[in-house]
C-alpha cells in the first residue's frame, strides 16, 4: 500500500488583518468567515481581510468577481483597510500589499518548516494551489521557496471538499 503525505498551508480569504500588541501588522488567525465575510462582500463585515487586500491591490476584478455571480465593493474593501493604513501612515494600497506579503510569508515559513528544516529540497516538488485564493498567492510563494511548477486543479475552491468526499468513498 502506498501513501502520500499531504499538508495544507494557507490562510483563507476571510483571515482578518490587524495590529498586534506590539504594534506590528498581523494576519489571522481570526477570520470573518463567509458570514459576514470580507468587508467587500457588503454583508456586514467591516474588518480588513485578505480578500479585501487582494481586491485593493488588483488581484481580483471587482467587475467580474466569481464570474460576476457576486458583486463586491472596492470602496468597502478600501474603507476596511484604511484603519491599517492610517496606523502605519501609508497608503491604502501599501497597507493592502503589506497584508498580502504577510500572508505569503506565513505560507513560505510553513513550507520551509515542512521541507528545508527537515533536509528536503522544496525545488524538487510541485506546488498544488487550491482554495478560493490559492492561485492569487501561489506564484509569489513558489518563487520565494524556489518551486518552479505550480498545479492549479479544476475548481480549486472545492478541491479540499472533493478530496474529503473521495476519501469517504474508499473507507
Amino acid at each position: 500500500s502506498q501513501s502520500v503525505h499531504i499538508t495544507t498551508i494557507g490562510a483563507g480569504g476571510g483571515s482578518i488583518a490587524g495590529i498586534d500588541e506590539v504594534g506590528s501588522l498581523k494576519v489571522g488567525p481570526q477570520s470573518a468567515g463567509a458570514t459576514p465575510g470580507p468587508a467587500c462582500y457588503g454583508l456586514g463585515g467591516t474588518s480588513p481581510t485578505v480578500t479585501d487586500a487582494n481586491l485593493v491591490i488588483g488581484l481580483l476584478n471587482p467587475d467580474n468577481f466569481l464570474g460576476g455571480r457576486l458583486e463586491v465593493s472596492l470602496d468597502k474593501a478600501r474603507q476596511a483597510i484604511m484603519t491599517i493604513a492610517q496606523n502605519f501612515g501609508v497608503s491604502i494600497e501599501e497597507a493592502a500589499l503589506g497584508i498580502y506579503r504577510i500572508v505569503n510569508a506565513h505560507m513560505v515559513q510553513a513550507i520551509q518548516a515542512m521541507t528545508i528544516r527537515k533536509g528536503i529540497d522544496p525545488r524538487d516538488f510541485t506546488m498544488v494551489a487550491f482554495g478560493g485564493a490559492g492561485g492569487q498567492h501561489a506564484a509569489e510563494v513558489a518563487r520565494e521557496v524556489g518551486i518552479e511548477t505550480i498545479l492549479v486543479p479544476p475548481r480549486p475552491s472545492t478541491f479540499s471538499a472533493f478530496g474529503l468526499l473521495l476519501s469517504l468513498i474508499h473507507i
